[in-house]
Parts: C-alpha cells; sequence; structure tokens
C-alpha cells in the first residue's frame, strides 16, 4: 500500500508513528506528507517526521502541489489520510476564506485526484457533524446531520457529501474532540482543544473557564491515529461509509474538574470557574470495533506534565 498523508500536524504525527510501525501497519509503503506548514511550524513537522516518509510542502488547494504529492507515491494501490485543514472556529468566523480555501477547496483538489488514481480517502471527519443538541441521544452513524455553529465543522458534512457525490471510494472517520501528548503538540489557544488548553492554563496557574457545561464526546490522539489507520482496512460492499471515533463523553465541567484534579496531585493549583453539576449526557455507538486505550482521567496527566515543563522559568 502507498500512503499519502496531508496535515501532519497534532493527529496527524500520531497517524506517522502508525504507519511507520511495522506492528500497525506490516509491509507499509514509504510515506508521502503534503504541509503548507499553516499551523504547525516547519522544524516541528520535519521533526516528527519519521525515517521513510517523503516531505513536500504545499496547498491541498493547488492541483499542481496535490499531483506532485501523488506523483511522488509509488505504483501500488493509494490510500489517502486526508487531515490537512483549518481546524479553529474562531479563525473561520475571523477569516472565513482561508478555511473556504483549506477546507472546501483544498478538499476537493484532493478528492478529485484521489478518484483520479482510485485511491481509498480516510477522512479525518468529526463527531461535530451531529450538531450540539444531543442530550439524552443515542447517536450512531445513522443519526443525521445536526446545526453547525461554525464554518469549520460545517466543512467537514461538505467533504463527506462531496465524496460521496464524485463516486470516491471513501471513509469518514468522525472523531471526538481530540486530546493527549502527541509528537507535535498545538500552544496557540486558538488551534488547541479544550482538554489540552485546561492543561496549558492549569500548567500557568491560569483559571478554567467553563462558558457552558455541556456534553461533548472525546477522544485521545493516540486513539484517533487507531482509529483513522482502521478505517483505512474496514471492508465494505459500499464506496462511501462514515464511522463514529468518539468514546469518551463527558461535560465540559467534568473536564475541567479532571484537570484541576491532577493539577493538585502535580503540588498545583487551578481554579474552575463557571462549571455546574451537570449529570446531561448522551450514548456513542459506532460500526467500527475500537477500543479505546485512553480516558481523559488517563491521558491528561502527561499533557498537564507537558505544558508544566515549558512554563518553567
Amino acid at each position: 500500500m502507498a500512503t499519502l498523508l496531508t496535515g501532519a500536524g497534532y493527529i496527524g504525527a500520531a497517524l506517522l508513528r502508525r504507519l511507520i510501525d511495522p506492528r500497525c501497519a506490516p509491509g507499509a509503503s514509504p510515506v508521502v506528507v503534503l504541509d503548507n506548514f499553516f499551523s504547525t511550524a516547519r522544524e516541528d513537522v520535519e521533526a516528527a517526521l519519521p525515517p521513510n516518509t517523503t516531505l513536500i510542502e504545499g496547498d491541498v488547494a493547488e492541483p499542481a502541489d496535490v499531483a506532485r504529492a501523488f506523483a511522488a507515491l509509488p505504483d501500488a494501490p493509494i490510500t489517502v489520510f486526508h487531515l490537512a485543514a483549518q481546524p479553529s472556529a474562531a479563525i473561520a468566523a475571523r477569516e472565513p476564506t482561508v478555511t473556504e480555501r483549506s477546507n472546501l477547496v483544498g478538499a476537493r483538489v484532493v478528492l478529485e485526484a484521489a478518484r483520479a488514481r482510485d485511491a481509498h480517502v480516510v477522512f479525518g471527519g468529526s463527531f461535530r457533524v451531529y450538531g450540539d443538541e444531543l442530550i439524552g441521544k443515542t447517536v450512531d452513524e445513522d443519526t443525521p446531520y445536526g446545526r453547525l455553529g461554525d464554518l469549520s465543522h460545517l466543512s467537514k458534512v461538505y467533504v463527506e457529501q462531496l465524496a460521496r457525490m464524485l463516486g470516491v471510494r471513501f471513509t469518514s472517520v468522525r472523531l471526538g474532540v481530540t486530546y493527549g501528548l502527541s509528537p507535535v503538540m498545538k500552544t496557540a489557544p486558538a488551534f488547541m482543544t479544550v482538554p489540552n488548553l485546561f492543561c496549558q492554563r492549569a500548567a500557568r496557574g491560569e483559571a478554567l473557564d467553563v462558558l457552558e457545561d455541556r456534553p461533548m464526546a472525546f477522544i485521545h490522539v493516540a486513539d484517533a491515529a487507531r482509529a483513522l489507520l482502521a478505517g483505512a482496512h474496514l471492508t465494505t460492499a459500499e464506496r462511501w461509509q462514515v464511522v463514529n471515533a468518539a468514546p469518551e463523553v463527558a461535560t465540559i465541567g467534568e473536564v475541567g474538574r479532571i484537570v484541576q484534579r491532577l493539577a493538585r496531585q502535580h503540588e498545583g493549583r487551578a481554579e474552575l470557574r463557571g462549571a455546574t453539576p451537570s449529570e446531561a449526557t448522551f450514548e456513542v455507538r459506532s460500526r467500527m470495533p475500537l477500543q479505546p486505550c485512553h480516558t481523559l482521567a488517563t491521558g491528561l496527566g502527561e499533557v498537564l506534565d507537558y505544558f508544566s515543563c515549558l512554563a518553567k522559568p
């Protein structure tokens, strides 16, 4: 199998480690990585690249760059892990053209190139496509799209439906909010998820503000990488499929309390503000049999350690 990875950032770097691990992907061919270093610095991407990977600087919205990446692949069946996207809702609101270019135009260019090579595209989708009004529900892959509040997550719906329209061999792995320690860590708040951001703030002695204590679905970054790799090997008679990879449900307040407890164990202190004792939740079901190796309670300690080291003078 030949592999193209678009976007070697937070999740992509964790996936790379599994792609070159013979225990996870025996007999895998060298991997080609396409990245434009928008949200991850070049030096961080290069430091995370394993041996036998080829890095191509380019933009997924530029057909010539995508063509160069495909041309660098050996003559073999191709799997494309499409992770390149602008993930920040705040940036999407402030600079919608940036998000449209990467998440919409870029996805179309990659999907069209994949169709021409009959490649299988495994997409880093989002559980957020089901919307935020999930309390009391059981969510499976047949649950319809929900109401979305930002362009970055709306683009996930666009990519899924565009792939169906184009007839691309396509699997969307609908990931929960991702957290945990990865070979590439985001430190700019605009690009960080709530659990990691809370760890960063706790390491700095800052308050953890819970603006709305609603339930969300989460997945550790290492489990997200496992789910994406599993998505590449799912067998089905259909060319187009979606699978959920969001094994843990917790409220934002619960995440804050976990980080607060971990900070105390590290002889630190984190003030939790605005959280209410909510027991509201929902249930997630998935067609993909994948047992998570991490939970918020077990996976955030190393994130707190990472940011504590950065906070030391």
